[in-house]
């Protein structure tokens, strides 16, 4: 999991900072289950979420937190 953050300016928002993690290539079973809230990639969320507001990074209040999970290819098979 890698995190980076940018700071940018919102006219809105003066918060500025969004915090980007990356949690890598997933099995679409592990995506679909995240994008229902559930599953093993819900808990690395939640885990990850936890660590950042640990370390500051993110404020209880509201701010941007990006989650970046990349679904893997299918793989090619006889009926497909």
């Amino acid at each position: 999991m890698s995190v980076s953050e940018a700071s940018g300016k919102s006219s809105s928002d003066d918060k500025g900072v969004v915090c980007v993690v990356d949690l890598g290539s997933h099995s679409r079973k592990l995506v679909k289950r995240l994008r229902r809230g559930e599953g093993r990639l819900m808990e690395r969320v939640e885990d990850a979420v936890a660590a950042l507001r640990q370390d500051g990074a993110v404020n209880n209040d509201a701010q941007t937190v990006v989650f970046v999970v990349r679904q893997k290819p299918k793989i090619g098979g006889f009926f497909s």
